[in-house]
């Protein structure tokens, strides 16, 4: 039940990355996934850690599959790579650093959030 769990949400994390990079071109479509998948982890991990409850098939389908399909480091790394290939970098390394430091915020962010909401 759990590889089950984890294939069906990731194909639907998968599309839902596609749906948004295809709205958002080049690699600042990777990027703007990442920083939602990383609240969105955030906030569910808050939530998670507070709800001992659910299923572990729903843990699964949750973050590892609809959140891990969804988020696209190694997508992230080889757009890193082209723009360096290309000797774009500055654009390369703002794109680095704003990926890494806005996708910690949010997930902290993400994470004090669901504690606030969930716990109150």
């Amino acid at each position: 039940m759990g590889f089950l769990s984890v294939f069906l949400g990731g194909g639907l994390g998968a599309s839902l990355r596609w749906l948004v990079t295809s709205k958002i071109h080049y690699h600042w479509g990777t990027m703007v996934v990442n920083v939602l998948g990383a609240l969105l982890i955030g906030a569910l991990y808050g939530y998670i850690s507070t709800k001992t409850t659910l299923r572990p098939e729903i843990k699964l389908f949750v973050m590892t599959g609809l959140l891990g399909g969804f988020t696209t480091f190694s997508t992230y790394l080889l757009d890193f790579a082209l723009l360096c290939e290309k000797e774009n970098f500055l654009e390369a390394a703002t794109y680095l650093l704003l990926s890494v430091v806005v996708g910690l915020l949010v997930l902290f962010a993400g994470i004090r959030l669901s504690h606030f909401v969930f716990t109150a």
